[in-house]
């Protein structure tokens, strides 16, 4: 059965950044493991009495937004790290490069996964440590082998720039999201994902009631803040969840190499614009 890894610093990244294109690998056979370095931690705070019961509370959507996309496992970066999604604990972006690479190569030699995905060299979002998640994987691209490529998943400038607008016309004078967020023109390879919304919208809303289902409108005026995973279910309604872009963070590969999206995906790529 042929594998791949969904790397990621938190649980919640492999929804944003790579569901559509694991859940479709998950269909036609593959072994799909998630991968995380932290047990986002931060985002559970508000809801639980200690750290600990904050990751077993994201632990466990983790799990259930893993069984929706299709995956039957998941595991630890490094279990030794003990990095923390939270105030005061010791922060993936703060570890040494060469601990994250080394820890993402010696997942290649446990899992030998035939593809593998991830966010893209702008880190998606601009967070910290989605950006050393991103750097480790490039690195060990380079060195270790994986038939089918490894992959970033990034945003376009212009769905960015619509995102915006979409949630701001519900914002109500709001400030959108961190501002980290910004896509990017360069060339991208397309993923037609448009058969994996329902899944998705489940997923977003394991995180978040409603998230992924409730109206646009009132995933807006409900947040206290509009955050950047409001921008995001935003940037999905501007895209009509149609396609998911990637860039290969592998230097065995470009848009044009092995792996990429058959002719339908960069045709529908090309009329995205």
């Amino acid at each position: 059965m042929p594998t791949a890894l969904l790397i990621h610093a938190h649980p919640d990244d492999e929804v944003f950044a790579n569901f559509g294109w694991a859940h479709r690998l998950a269909a036609q056979g593959y072994e799909i493991v998630g991968v995380i370095a932290t047990g986002g931690e931060a985002s559970e705070l508000h809801a639980a009495s200690s750290l600990s019961q904050a990751r077993s509370r994201r632990l466990a959507k983790y799990e259930r937004a893993l069984d929706i996309l299709g995956a039957r496992s998941w595991t630890w970066l490094d279990p030794s790290a003990g990095w923390i999604d939270a105030p005061g604990g010791p922060a993936i972006s703060n570890a040494a490069a060469a601990r994250l690479q080394s820890a993402v190569e010696r997942l290649f030699v446990r899992y030998r996964p035939d593809i593998v995905l991830t966010v893209g060299t702008d880190s998606l979002t601009g967070h910290p440590d989605h950006l050393a998640v991103a750097r480790a994987v490039s690195g060990a691209a380079v060195v270790m082998k994986c038939p089918g490529g490894v992959w970033g998943a990034r945003f376009k400038a212009a769905d960015v720039r619509a995102a915006n607008a979409l949630v701001a016309s519900h914002a109500q004078g709001r400030k959108v999201g961190s501002g980290r967020v910004a896509g990017t023109t360069a060339e991208l390879t397309a993923r037609d994902v448009r058969s994996s919304a329902a899944g998705r919208r489940a997923a977003l809303d394991v995180y978040r009631d409603g998230l992924g289902t409730d109206p646009l409108c009132s995933v807006a005026r409900a947040s206290d803040r509009i955050g950047d995973s409001v921008l995001l279910r935003g940037l999905f309604e501007a895209t009509s969840w149609r396609h998911e872009y990637y860039e290969a963070l592998s230097s065995a590969y470009s848009v044009t190499d092995a792996g990429r999206p058959d002719t339908t995906d960069r045709a529908a790529e090309a009329g995205d614009d």
